[in-house]
């Protein structure tokens, strides 16, 4: 795979994977990748709902992804079964496999219980 499929795909995918969080989070009340959230004074670790103060839980992720390829060569017939491949005595596979490593953060506000009186602010 070329890089730069393999780039959009991943991004594809993490998007993908973000919307139907966020999908979720509706019908639970919570909040993923909210609008609203704001980095708090000068700590860039830290954001916050800029609506309600409330602090937002950031998940990080570090993903590892192995591609491998695989080419086999014979002088007969060979069959493939999904992942099981059957193949003749005298055949030769080349395989390349690499490993990368995907690291992003998705901020979350979690749904809470009660009135902002209640949790102090």
């Amino acid at each position: 795979m070329k890089l730069d499929d393999f780039v959009a795909e991943t991004l594809k995918q993490i998007i993908t994977g973000v919307v139907k969080a966020q999908e979720f989070g509706n019908t639970q009340k919570a909040n993923i990748n909210p609008v609203t959230g704001r980095l708090h004074g000068s700590n860039e670790n830290r954001l916050v709902c800029s609506e309600t103060g409330i602090p937002l839980q950031v998940v990080a992720f570090d993903v590892a992804v192995t591609v491998s390829e695989e080419k086999s060569a014979s002088d007969g017939n060979n069959a493939s079964i999904g992942s099981i491949s059957v193949s003749p005595a005298s055949s030769s596979i080349t395989q390349n496999s690499s490993m990368n490593r995907i690291k992003f953060k998705v901020p979350i506000l979690l749904p809470t219980t009660g009135t902002l009186k209640d949790l102090g602010y």
